[in-house]
């Protein structure tokens, strides 16, 4: 089963530790015990009795994402996601997760109604943009995070994570962590369509988080896929100047410097990327590439 895509904001309690019991505690007891039944009972009561709780939100929405999950068995092996099955050597079909679209969009609208209630609880952001991921619709992932991005500038308030507390790393860290994130699937999928998602999603990250190595990484990722590496190769640079000494910085900046035919500044990166001991790998065969330059 695909675990629900947001925490109910609690920890469950240790054997030596008695405490009262919540509504937000018997919702997650229910939801581990697989009694969905019981959790749809406590959503109704806890409901009454805390109407404008954001939690209650994420509860409801993990209710139903779990009552939305379905496994697709097909016949035959149609698509490149999910796992191929064989017998006796032979195609035998796939196996895939997914979800009955219109209870996952009631999921998707609860959290826009919790969203309107609490802006700032990016947890509840992040979830919606996942459930984007998850059936593959890039362009309304990029819109929801963009979204995001845009009211908390607007607003100038803070982001809060589960149960409203602080982010768990400073924002100008958390958040670009996170987009980097998002992206990994789209890198990973290697289509063009692919490739431009994740290359919107680096801009995205710029165009917020302009301090970051990580928007600049990514875009020198996007456009040295593209064989455009003089701009590669610029965003590299980018990237050394905002986080120097990163090792696959280093050797991208080194291997594109060879590709331009830079003699002299892929010797200085070479020269800082074998100080490194997780560089030294990569310093040995772009060592060889150098010395191969006329």
């Amino acid at each position: 089963m695909l675990k629900p895509l947001l925490a109910a904001g609690i920890v469950l309690l240790s054997s030596n530790f008695i405490a009262a019991q919540t509504p937000q505690i018997d919702f997650r007891r229910a939801m581990q015990a697989g009694d969905t039944a019981k959790a749809r009972k406590v959503l109704i009561t806890w409901q009454l009795k805390e109407p404008d709780n954001p939690n209650w939100y994420v509860a409801r929405f993990n209710y139903q994402l779990r009552m939305a999950y379905r496994v697709i068995v097909n016949k035959t092996s149609t698509t490149s996601r999910g796992v191929e099955l064989q017998k006796n050597g032979k195609d035998a079909g796939s196996i895939n997760e997914g979800y009955e679209p219109q209870l996952l969009e009631a999921a998707r609208a609860t959290l826009r109604e919790g969203i309107r209630l609490a802006p700032e609880r990016l947890d509840m952001r992040f979830g919606l943009a996942k459930t984007y991921e998850m059936t593959h619709d890039a362009a309304r992932e990029i819109e929801v995070l963009t979204s995001a991005l845009a009211d908390r500038k607007a607003s100038g308030k803070p982001w809060r994570w589960i149960d409203a507390k602080p982010l768990p790393k400073p924002e100008a860290v958390f958040l670009p962590e996170n987009l980097e994130e998002y992206m990994l699937p789209y890198w990973q999928a290697n289509t063009p369509e692919d490739t431009e998602a994740a290359g919107q999603l680096a801009e995205l990250l710029s165009r917020y988080y302009p301090e970051s190595a990580l928007g600049y990484f990514n875009r020198a990722v996007y456009h040295g896929i593209k064989r455009e590496d003089d701009k590669a190769y610029g965003l590299y640079k980018q990237a050394n100047s905002r986080r120097p000494n990163d090792w696959q910085t280093l050797a991208n900046l080194t291997q594109l410097a060879i590709n331009l035919g830079k003699k002299a500044e892929a010797q200085e990166y070479l020269t800082t990327l074998r100080k490194l001991p997780e560089g030294r790998m990569a310093a040995t065969q772009l060592n060889k590439d150098l010395r191969a330059m006329k």
